[in-house]
């Protein structure tokens, strides 16, 4: 679950882990419901909103990322290791987004697992289309970039350095750190990824891990579901 540091003139909010409820470990969760009533709580204060995750359940995003855009106070993303699938979409909802200089972001399609007949399946797909729409639309008005570039990488899975977020406009600003403050990514979720570059595993804590789908669940973005 995320940290909060309040502060007499600014609260920092720790948003490390799993976007929504993680199946694997409660410690890795970080739902819209906690973070929303605890964010509504710091009552207009600047809060910087420091991010290392790999993602999660796509709408738990959503919820999280309104909750900051209708906070009354100022609100900096901080970049700390990685922001990528959900992450990347709520931290451009702040003011201000921040990136460390060795960090990573990544944006992509939303994905699923999926079963039943025909108009079952495709009623999936056209979930999934709106889905990468809104997620583009997001990406495209808080960079500049054009709708069709940006879902051009989302299709490709694009990883940013600092240097090429910065120069789209996806973060306003880099920082020069000399060492990975980051110290909560999930683990079982780096191997699902088909364009992770290698620096970025080299600076994670995610190696030698991959993402297990079972008899039972179902994968709905990040965000294992029990089927019953």
């Amino acid at each position: 679950m995320f940290r909060i540091k309040n502060e007499a003139e600014k609260a920092t909010v720790y948003l490390y882990g799993t976007i929504g409820s993680d199946f694997w470990s409660s410690e890795e969760s970080n739902t819209a419901k906690n973070f929303a009533r605890e964010l509504d709580g710091l009552k207009g204060k600047p809060v910087d909103i420091r991010i290392d995750s790999l993602g999660g359940d796509v709408y738990e995003g959503f919820a999280i990322a309104s909750a900051i855009q209708r906070y009354k106070g100022e609100t900096t993303a901080h970049i700390d290791g990685i922001a990528a699938s959900a992450a990347s979409y709520i931290a451009m909802m702040a003011d201000k987004v921040v990136m460390s200089s060795f960090a990573q972001l990544m944006i992509h399609d939303a994905w699923t697992y999926a079963q039943g007949n025909a108009q079952e399946l495709a009623d999936v797909v056209a979930q999934l289309a709106a889905l990468d729409s809104t997620i583009a639309g997001i990406i495209s008005a808080r960079s500049g970039m054009e709708l069709a570039d940006v879902k051009k990488a989302m299709d490709e899975e694009t990883w940013y350095t600092a240097d090429e977020a910065l120069e789209l406009g996806l973060v306003d600003e880099k920082v020069a750190t000399e060492k990975r403050v980051a110290d909560a990514l999930d683990r079982t979720l780096m191997g699902r990824f088909k364009h992770v570059p290698d620096d970025a595993i080299e600076k994670s804590h995610a190696v030698d891990t991959v993402a297990r789908s079972e008899e039972g669940f179902v994968l709905l973005g990040n965000h294992v579901y029990r089927k019953e």
